[in-house]
């Protein structure tokens, strides 16, 4: 249908970048394109003029509740010669607010449409671009409370704001980042057309047009400088919640390293200690087992052959006791791992099922008649 319609009004080729930029961005889960807008172009032949572009914004879904950024794209030819206009508006809603627009003044038609060419134009930045302004409060409504708290925290007390906190200001930042790219485009589309009613004599009598094209924008400039100061404060907010956690957690290694501290002098006070009774302790335990004996008759102490047997014991069980703690540190090495294979694997849940079977074979057994 479309090249019927551009071969029967001679559309210049150029047109074709409009209808590309609507494709399913989201079929791949990538938001693609997501701050990209055809420019300003213009094309001239003879008398006949040819402008096209894509403007981008935002639009609130009252039932899903939630921001949408939309894309609109107008195709214009004018022929000076013959006055005469020619358009095309490219939406994926069919039933746009620019849609219902046009019909509601091609239905009711006013002087402006006749006298000026240009009027599709300043309609379409009006009709979609003052929704920035209650996207900008939405988002800074979202903002404000992040920077409240930023401000009131304090380093030694605990912190109302995580590290999930960061996430959510840098979600701010690419919103913002995206509406400034949006109205950048828009305003240089705006320059252009307002250098285009200003520089082109046979249009001089839309002077109401080109008035309300630069009001719009100044419009889409002041949306544009205030969307930029909340991003720069939204970074700047962003850096202080970055410098207070990694204080906070400073402060709290700091706390953590005291009470180490504290427990490395207990620590210190128990091995002295230790070194004060053990020595002690060990002769009075190795002189206390049965291995030794008091001679009444000659006053003298009386020690078994069988002394060996505490040494060789000792050693095999200090022997285990460093093997299970080396295990316990190494317990991911490959070593470890081979050794753990090579052990008999207990299956708890078949020894259950020959516990319960035996029970039940006792139990037949004790009901069996002699």
């Amino acid at each position: 249908m479309l090249k019927a319609i551009t071969s029967e009004h001679r559309i210049n080729s150029l047109f074709w970048q409009l209808p590309l930029c609507f494709f399913d961005r989201l079929g791949e889960g990538l938001d693609l394109e997501g701050g990209f807008c055809v420019p300003y172009t213009e094309t001239r032949t003879g008398s006949v003029i040819e402008i096209s572009y894509t403007i981008r914004y935002p639009e609130y879904k009252p039932k899903a509740q939630r921001w949408d950024i939309r894309q609109t794209g107008l195709y214009h030819k004018y022929d000076f010669a013959t006055g005469q206009s020619t358009y095309i508006l490219i939406n994926p809603n069919p039933r746009s607010k620019a849609f219902t627009k046009i019909e509601e003044w091609l239905f009711n038609p006013y002087s402006e449409i006749q006298d000026n060419p240009f009027w599709l134009h300043s309609m379409l930045f009006s009709t979609y671009y003052p929704a920035c302004r209650s996207r900008i409060m939405d988002l800074e409504r979202e903002f404000l409370p992040l920077s409240d708290s930023a401000f009131a925290a304090f380093i030694d007390e605990p912190l109302s704001l995580k590290y999930h906190n960061l996430n959510t200001l840098t979600k701010l930042e690419s919103h913002f980042l995206q509406l400034s790219t949006i109205l950048a485009g828009a305003i240089d589309v705006l320059d252009e057309l307002c250098t285009l009613l200003r520089t082109t004599p046979s249009l001089s009598n839309a002077s109401y047009v080109l008035q309300d094209l630069r009001n719009q924008h100044r419009q889409c400039v002041a949306y544009c400088r205030t969307s930029k100061h909340i991003q720069q404060r939204i970074q700047s907010i962003a850096r202080l919640l970055a410098d207070t956690l990694l204080l906070r957690d400073q402060v709290v290694a700091s706390e953590q390293n005291k009470n180490m501290l504290q427990l490395n002098e207990s620590a210190v006070f128990i091995t002295r200690l230790s070194l004060l009774y053990l020595p002690p302790s060990f002769i009075a335990t190795f002189f206390g087992m049965n291995f030794f004996a008091m001679d009444q008759n000659n006053s003298t102490i009386v020690g078994t052959s069988m002394l060996w047997i505490f040494f060789i014991v000792s050693a095999i069980l200090t022997a285990f006791t460093f093997l299970v703690y080396y295990c316990l540190l190494h317990r991911n090495s490959p070593m470890v791992r081979r050794l753990v294979q090579r052990l008999p694997q207990i299956n708890i849940q078949s020894m259950k099922q020959r516990f319960r079977i035996r029970q039940r074979s006792g139990l037949e057994l004790e009901h069996f008649p002699a």
